[in-house]
């Protein structure tokens, strides 16, 4: 018996899977048991149990930043505009937002609170399929992410001191694999904040995202596999 190592295909993982189904509830097993004696995180919350002796539902977890993460994350949520006013400004975040591949996203004019949400699938629709015919034929596999939900939370504030507006982002990220199980956690990569404040900042500019929210969605959109998996 041969347990599939992290640099293999799981395509071809898959099909000596199917080849071998005597093998799967060891390897199954031998998951389960790696899986029991790992340690768990400390800042992760289970919201919601599938249960322990009996599988019933899926499980949800929340997994809580630590100090430093939250200090990296103060560092890069807020971003000052000097020249708009609280209209302006959040009508540039929608706009950053529909540009970043949101939808639907809506907003608060009383509240200067905008949020969206972005869905992205993480594999391959055939590799979905193929996952789907080996699970049913033989039963569990190891669970796999495949799926990615992004929520957008942006308000938008008058400045303490001086002029303008600070406009504050905080971006959620919610992975659900194979099972239907998902861990959500606060995405603190400096890059997604960068982005997401150029984008507000051409739209106070005047200029059209229109084509943005285009390529995004050509970005996002399921691609056809290929003729041979590599």
């Amino acid at each position: 018996m041969r347990i599939a190592s992290s640099h293999e295909s799981e395509f071809f993982y898959c099909l000596r899977t199917m080849s071998r189904g005597a093998s799967v509830a060891a390897v199954v097993a031998a998951l389960l048991v790696l899986g029991a004696c790992a340690d768990p995180n400390p800042n992760e919350r289970v919201t919601g149990s599938a249960g322990k002796a009996v599988r019933y539902s899926s499980r949800q977890v929340t997994v809580d930043l630590t100090a430093d993460e939250r200090s990296a994350l103060d560092k890069i949520r807020d971003r000052a505009y000097p020249d708009a006013t609280a209209p302006q400004a959040l009508g540039a975040v929608v706009a950053a937002l529909k540009a970043g591949g949101y939808a639907p996203v809506s907003s608060e004019a009383d509240t200067g609170i905008a949020q969206g949400g972005h869905s992205e699938t993480l594999i391959p629709k055939w590799r979905e399929v193929l996952r789907g015919v080996v699970k049913s034929r033989f039963g569990l596999l190891p669970a796999r992410p495949d799926h990615e939900y992004t929520t957008a939370l942006v308000s938008v504030r008058p400045a303490e001191h001086g002029r303008g507006v600070v406009v504050r982002a905080r971006f959620d990220s919610t992975v659900y694999d194979s099972n239907g199980d998902s861990k959500t956690k606060t995405v603190i990569k400096p890059s997604a904040y960068d982005e997401f404040f150029s984008l507000t900042a051409r739209a106070l500019s005047g200029a059209n995202l229109a084509n943005d929210s285009a390529s995004a969605s050509a970005a996002t959109a399921p691609q056809r596999p290929a003729a041979s998996p590599q």
